[in-house]
């Protein structure tokens, strides 16, 4: 099975960076729409497209719906796919609190520290690695070997959880990354039982990342 991990369109809250992680959460904008838009298009090309599973916040909704119907693919929401809350953060600007979120993410990266909350009230990153865990064994026993599911969600989420599920991912190669954008993707496929990033913001990955499974 592959998964195509898609974030969502551009919104408001996306061109000054202020936190938002709880429902409904804000509406794509005009550019975010258009995104979505081209999305569809390229994930069209994929094959054996067989569903969209999307966050349950506003603006992953809207992309997965113009994408679903792009694809011509059922569309479900997955409450496991809710962006990482922010706990007191939350509505922040991200330049504002920058120091403390490099250091969240050097706790959750660097040290392992995945019992560590994103802020006080926040979620840990243990709770999203699993829940995302638990939805991607749950939809890889119902597909087939050869299907294709798009999962709409969130930038931080992604980061925060895919260096954690697939073998050849390490934390250090994702804190070097810039972050993934607007309707960028990251594609995984199932392994011989394992999780492997194929390519990340549409790059292939250089060989070998990880040297040896977790």
């Amino acid at each position: 099975m592959r998964f195509v991990f898609l974030r969502h369109g551009r919104t408001a809250e996306n061109t000054v960076r202020r936190i938002s992680t709880r429902r409904p959460g804000p509406s794509l904008d005009a550019t975010g729409r258009r995104q979505a838009a081209l999305a569809g298009r390229r994930l069209a090309a994929l094959p054996n497209v067989v569903g969209v599973v999307t966050s349950p916040l506003r603006r992953a909704v809207e992309t997965a719906t113009i994408v679903a119907a792009a694809v011509d693919a059922p569309m479900q929401v997955a409450e496991e796919l809710a962006e990482c809350d922010a706990g007191e953060i939350e509505g922040r600007l991200h330049d504002d609190i920058a120091a403390q979120i490099d250091e969240t993410w050097h706790r959750w990266l660097r040290l392992g520290d995945l019992d560590h909350p994103f802020s006080p009230a926040g979620e840990c990153a243990r709770s999203a690695v699993d829940r995302v865990g638990c939805l991607l064994e749950r939809l890889d026993d119902r597909g087939g070997r050869d299907d294709t599911i798009v999962l709409v969600g969130h930038g931080t989420l992604f980061r925060i959880v895919l260096p954690h599920l697939c073998v050849n991912l390490t934390p250090e190669f994702v804190l070097a990354d810039p972050g993934i954008d607007n309707v960028e993707r990251v594609e995984v496929v199932r392994v011989a039982g394992s999780l492997r990033c194929e390519s990340w913001r549409g790059n292939p990955l250089p060989e070998p990342i990880r040297a040896t499974p977790r």
